[in-house]
């Protein structure tokens, strides 16, 4: 069964990002963090999968035509999530002192992957990153909604979209990777590659963003907030971990995770097509 069997729409949402909380997820501060942190890869992360997807179809010739079409959309949603996270990107920017220098560090990981490393160790990569984009999904929507309540709705609106969008695609590079000849050990391997990659340099700006605001009076949490955020925390690591798990078996297809309600209905409410 193809990816496009699950409905894949290109959405061209629209927010405005300048009043936008620095604490935006005060229910659980850390996830916040860990988000906005994350957006600063996007730009550099998104189109390299873009440009490993068109390296791919060019592998795929006349094959599997059904990968084909679901390529571009990949890649439409893909284009979309990047360009609306460079403009969060550009407020984080005027926000904090180091993130420059961060995304600069980023972009250049990414030009020397493509530039230094095989298709077939790019797609392993792009393989593990929507892994990894399925848990966040799960977790964001399903296993710790309670965090959204009271978020701020210009950075929640934005993934909460992107995290829908996400889900709706997670068969692609999947299914891309098996059908150029991918493996389930270096699948698993480039899973781990990646989330080291990435959570390097995430954990790094975080703090950075986290400590900024400590110190100028944006983040001081109470001790009951902070009591409140360790238990949704602690659910978050427990279910991630079971999820993860779950992913990493060698029977692993993303297409047996059905619908996430909640993401469905976001979108559904919010006509962005």
């Amino acid at each position: 069964m193809a990816a496009a069997e699950i409905e894949m729409v290109v959405r061209r949402p629209s927010f405005d990002f300048e009043a936008a909380a620095r604490n935006w997820m005060p229910r659980n501060p850390m996830l916040g963090y860990q988000l906005a942190a994350g957006s600063l890869s996007l730009p550099y992360l998104e189109p390299y999968l873009i440009r490993v997807m068109r390296q791919a179809k060019l592998a795929l010739g006349d094959q599997r035509p059904d990968l084909q079409a679901d390529i571009d959309l990949f890649s439409g949603q893909e284009a979309n999530h990047f360009k609306l996270h460079a403009r969060l990107n550009a407020v984080l920017r005027n926000r904090y002192d180091g993130i420059a220098e961060i995304e600069a560090e980023i972009e250049a990981d990414f030009a020397r992957m493509l530039r230094e490393e095989s298709l077939g160790w790019n797609l392993g990569y792009a393989a593990g990153f929507e892994t990894t984009g399925m848990l966040i999904s799960q977790l964001f929507f399903d296993d710790v909604a309670e965090s959204l309540d009271g978020a701020d709705p210009a950075i929640a609106g934005l993934w909460g979209w992107h995290l829908a969008e996400e889900y709706e695609h997670r068969c692609v590079a999947f299914d891309v990777y098996y059908a150029l000849g991918g493996t389930w050990r270096d699948r698993v391997r480039m899973y781990f590659y990646q989330q080291h990659h990435l959570r390097s340099v995430g954990e790094r700006a975080a703090k950075l963003m986290r400590e900024q605001d400590r110190r100028a009076g944006h983040f001081i949490p109470t001790p009951e907030q902070t009591a409140a955020s360790k238990k949704i925390e602690k659910k978050q690591r427990r279910a991630g971990a079971t999820r993860l798990a779950l992913a990493l078996l060698p029977w692993h297809d993303p297409r047996r995770h059905g619908p996430l309600e909640k993401a469905d209905r976001l979108l559904a409410e919010l006509d962005w097509s």
